[in-house]
């Protein structure tokens, strides 16, 4: 299900997303990839989460917490995405708000990290709805679809750790 989530949203997603070989589509890849986030999340270094329809029959979106530090820091980067048909129907907010809860809450974050690329209008205002303060703008900071790409960076802080 997750693979096909990938190849269905391959060409909404490229904008915003590493470049993907033909090797990240196939079913052998999805199945290392599987095993490395049950990996991830036993050693508390990531979160993957998938969204579902109401009927179980297909994904809404993703959201990955990775980079979880604890001790002294605890922080972790969030990135997300959403399927090219449900775009702008309030999922994302809905996925991102119970995904944050969840790591604030339960893994025990005091900050999560959000950076997107300026010219993703949709994530600025994804972020600014939940609260995401800009923290700053990182130049050629990630390489997304193939070429290095700037980015506004953001965090939001857990109220429940206080500031």
């Amino acid at each position: 299900m997750v693979r096909n989530y990938y190849f269905e949203n391959k060409a909404h997603l490229s904008l915003w997303e590493p470049a993907r070989d033909y090797e990240f589509h196939t079913l052998e890849k999805w199945q290392e990839f599987i095993s490395e986030y049950e990996d991830s999340f036993n050693s508390g270094t990531a979160v993957k989460f998938i969204a579902l329809n109401k009927t179980k029959t297909e994904i809404i979106g993703v959201c990955n917490f990775s980079n979880i530090v604890h001790g002294v820091f605890q922080a972790c980067n969030v990135g997300y995405s959403v399927a090219k048909k449900y775009e702008s129907q309030g999922y994302m907010y809905e996925i991102l708000s119970a995904a944050i809860k969840y790591i604030f809450e339960f893994v025990g974050m005091h900050r999560v990290m959000a950076n997107y690329i300026p010219e993703n209008d949709r994530s600025a205002a994804v972020l600014n709805r939940l609260g995401f303060e800009k923290e700053g703008y990182a130049k050629s900071y990630l390489k997304i679809n193939g070429k290095w790409q700037d980015h506004i960076l953001t965090s939001k802080i857990n109220p429940g750790t206080g500031t």
